[in-house]
């Protein structure tokens, strides 16, 4: 089942990738017929004085307006998938024609905007169905003053369009905390997916707003986007609710994620080659999102019957009321011929990301102070507590784990005169004459290697020669004059002196690194020596 989450993956990805460019595309190359520009609005309702069904087909509407010495009047009315005449005074002033291409064949959902010639009384609209086959839905017309329609459209859409650029916002900060976290923490994957899911749903929202028709008048390619956005929701939502779970091996999860890729791409490609369009399609797109809302309830009740009602679960039953009623509305709305979504069905999505979001990203704070605890505690044990130095159970650590010394190099210290320190002056003095030469050790040696403390006052430094060779001489100079400015400062009579020796690890002398200590330590007694005869 490893091979068919791999395959996912990459088929997902690889679709990703061509919907982004196909869309790009369309928004470049797409065409739509029109000699008028068109906007998005419901205002007063007119009732037509006359509604007539030429066929299957087609609807035409005659109306009757109050004269008005004003150019600045418009007749506002919905279109869905539908081709547009509109005719003042016998004249056609308006038309939306369907223009057959790869991004496909419809006008899309539109709220036309028609600017009336002034002292207009008689106006007939023409609907015609691009696709046909299915039954022609009736629209509602409003007509009033161009301008202050314009602000009723900003107004009524902006608390929608606000909700759903709010969902996009929590995804990808979801998105952005995945990356900062995903290599201290490995089980971050549906902060990942929540992200993708919060993202690709949000888009979908923001699509389906009025106020998305002021800045994507290619309504083709506005429509196209909003199938192919809802086709991708049900993967990311279905790993997410996995992930989240913590679902090791779900042979279903895997399954459905794949027939989902597959179906979405079977149904992009009958799109594209005009076989069927996805207008005529949706049905597969919304079982697609009710299958993976099914495994929700699913993965829930599994919960409920291994660990009982935790907090994850309560999450999940309010995120699911909410998803379940959010769906409901949604539905409804497609069917009914609603342009846009109810702003319930947003908050009812707003509320499911809110609530599995708190719950990932409470999660991975909770990891990670429990990482960073054992990380203190790890520190603890290896550091050296007087001098802030790793201590000797660090040093046999760093033995065991290297499995090659090539290249390695070590440098052993001793301090001179500690014992003397002890028995004349007190161990107090000795204290501060250890962490006096640990300091020292550790602002010359530790830039190069990590320094230990590995007995009472022996010390070493570790370190790595494989991308720069190591100047001990230099280093040794820097030691002394140190020493020497210390002692300016000497505690008590006592000075600091501090013996040292180096060797590098030779394969063909050295059985183990314990050989090139023994042989730096030999060196630092000679250097032991010296330091007390001068």
């Amino acid at each position: 089942m490893d091979k068919i989450k791999f395959a996912n993956r990459i088929i997902y990805y690889i679709f990703l990738s061509v919907f982004i460019f196909y869309i790009i595309s369309g928004l470049i190359f797409s065409r739509v017929d029109t000699n008028a520009p068109f906007h998005t609005y419901a205002g007063t309702e007119i009732r037509p004085e006359e509604t007539i069904f030429t066929d299957d087909n087609t609807v035409e509407y005659h109306i009757k307006l109050e004269a008005v010495d004003s150019d600045n009047m418009a007749l506002i009315f919905v279109s869905r998938h539908q081709e547009i005449e509109v005719y003042a005074g016998g004249d056609l002033i308006y038309y939306l024609k369907a223009h057959k291409s790869v991004y496909g064949t419809t006008t899309g959902t539109n709220y036309t905007m028609v600017a009336i010639p002034k002292d207009t009384t008689d106006v007939m609209v023409r609907l015609t169905n691009v696709y046909a086959g299915i039954k022609v839905r009736e629209t509602t017309f409003e007509y009033g003053d161009e301008t202050d329609m314009m602000k009723g459209i900003v107004w009524s859409s902006l608390s929608s369009a606000v909700l759903s650029a709010f969902i996009i916002l929590v995804g990808a900060g979801m998105v952005l905390l995945w990356l900062v976290c995903r290599r201290e923490i490995a089980t971050t994957q549906s902060l990942l997916y929540f992200g993708i899911f919060a993202m690709v749903i949000g888009s979908w929202a923001v699509n389906e707003t009025n106020l998305a028709t002021l800045f994507v008048n290619d309504r083709k390619i506005a429509s196209l986007a909003g199938y192919t956005l809802l086709m991708m929701i049900p993967v990311p939502f279905v790993q997410a609710e996995k992930n989240f779970f913590e679902i090791k091996k779900s042979n279903i999860s895997n399954i459905m994620c794949l027939v989902f890729v597959v179906t979405d791409i079977v149904l992009l490609i009958c799109h594209m080659t005009g076989v069927r369009e996805l207008k005529n399609n949706v049905f597969f797109i919304h079982m697609m999102l009710i299958m993976s809302l099914l495994y929700f309830c699913g993965v829930v009740v599994r919960r409920i019957m291994l660990k009982g009602f935790d907090r994850k679960v309560r999450s999940n039953i309010i995120a699911v009321i909410a998803l379940g009623v959010s769906m409901v509305v949604d539905l409804f709305a497609y069917y009914r011929g609603m342009q846009q979504t109810d702003v319930l069905g947003k908050l009812g999505i707003l509320i499911f990301i809110v609530l599995l979001g708190y719950e990932s990203i409470s999660e991975v704070f909770e990891q990670i102070k429990e990482g960073q605890k054992a990380e203190f505690y790890r520190e603890m044990a290896i550091t050296d507590s007087m001098t802030g130095l790793y201590n000797r159970a660090a040093f046999e650590e760093w033995e065991k784990s290297t499995t090659g010394y090539e290249g390695y190099a070590i440098v052993t210290f001793d301090l001179n005169n500690l014992k003397s320190c002890n028995d004349t002056i007190g161990h107090a003095a000795g204290d501060m004459y250890i962490e006096a030469a640990a300091a020292i050790i550790k602002d010359i040696f530790g830039r190069h290697g990590a320094c230990y403390r590995i007995g009472g006052d022996e010390f070493c430094t570790i370190i790595n020669q494989q991308k720069k060779t190591f100047d001990i001489d230099r280093h040794i100079k820097q030691l002394r004059e140190r020493e020497k400015n210390e002692n300016k400062n000497a505690i008590s009579n006592i000075e600091i002196h501090i013996a040292c020796g180096y060797a590098q690890y030779d394969s063909s002398v050295d059985r183990d690194f314990e050989d090139t200590r023994s042989r730096a330590d030999k060196r630092m007694y000679e250097s032991k020596q010296q330091l007390k005869s001068n």
